[in-house]
């Protein structure tokens, strides 16, 4: 008999054993059950905010775009207008020095004047190839206005200019 009672206490003890696993077992499974919903709302949250992130950059990005098209417009008419202005500043320079070289040639030419008998009927040669640029700017009345004073003072010189 004293077999058959360790047994009895083995079998209600392995009944109350298995109700404590089934509840354990019943307990984990509502705590999976709850974690998986969690997770699921979770990952349900972090897409919903994924979308909509994309959709906010995605909005950002065609303003992005809108602005970055109209810089580039003002960049080509910018560039356009900095290569204008440097060609003109070429120009300009260039004209500038025609013109110093200009006075100059009248500076010596006026010395030469003032000596008695120096240019009376000499021809002044002028060689300087940069003389066309200025030609297209200037118009000639200047050069004969200066002519006519030098007449006034009774010097006839003759200018040519050789290209």
């Amino acid at each position: 008999m004293s077999n058959t009672l360790p047994q009895m206490r083995s079998g209600s003890e392995a009944d109350a054993r298995g109700m404590i696993i089934d509840d354990k077992k019943r307990k984990r499974m509502l705590s999976n059950r709850e974690s998986a919903r969690r997770s699921r709302m979770k990952k349900q949250k972090l897409l919903e905010d994924l979308v909509s992130e994309v959709a906010s950059l995605k909005v950002e990005v065609r303003k992005n775009s809108d602005k970055y098209e109209v810089l580039m417009q003002k960049t080509v008419v910018l560039e356009s207008e900095n290569n204008l202005l440097k060609a003109q500043q070429m120009e300009l320079a260039q004209y500038l020095r025609n013109l110093e070289l200009m006075q100059i040639h009248m500076e010596l030419l006026q010395m030469n004047l003032m000596q008695p008998g120096s240019f009376s009927d000499q021809i002044v040669d002028i060689k300087e190839p940069l003389v066309e640029s200025w030609q297209c700017h200037v118009s000639t009345q200047p050069a004969h206005g200066l002519y006519r004073n030098v007449q006034l003072l009774n010097f006839v010189p003759r200018f040519r200019f050789v290209m």
